[in-house]
């Protein structure tokens, strides 16, 4: 597990921060993706389940826009990229909407353990 924290640094006020901290994000990934992909090991072993923990206001006439603490509905929406083996239809979107916590119950299924206090169900249309 990775925890990116960098697109908190909009909290300061300053927009760019938040932007080129999502870049710098995107690029990690990539980098940790191509490695898998080309490690004999890790290649067909391997799951990667990426999840924002909040959304974002989108209220551009915001002084601090990109926040996640005004209630707006983008605020409360996140997406979820899982990419590896037992992954249904890789690069096709399920356009459902689910509770953040059914990524745990995911997780679970897909590394085949009991997620038996997660209250969520999995996102099996996304699993193979």
């Amino acid at each position: 597990m990775i925890n990116y924290q960098d697109p908190d640094y909009v909290h300061w006020g300053n927009p760019h921060f938040y932007t080129r901290a999502v870049s710098i994000i995107d690029d990690g990934i990539r980098e940790i993706y191509e490695t898998v992909r080309a490690d004999e090991e890790y290649r067909d072993n391997t799951v990667f389940v990426i999840v924002p923990d909040c959304g974002r206001d989108n209220n551009r006439c915001m002084s601090v826009p990109f926040q996640h603490h005004f209630g707006s509905k983008s605020s409360h929406q996140v997406f979820a990229v899982l990419a590896g083996p037992g992954i249904d239809q890789p690069g096709v979107p399920v356009d459902k909407k689910h509770q953040q916590i059914s990524v745990a119950a995911t997780i679970g299924k897909i590394m085949n353990f009991p997620a038996k206090h997660v209250e969520g169900p999995c996102l099996g249309e996304a699993l193979a």
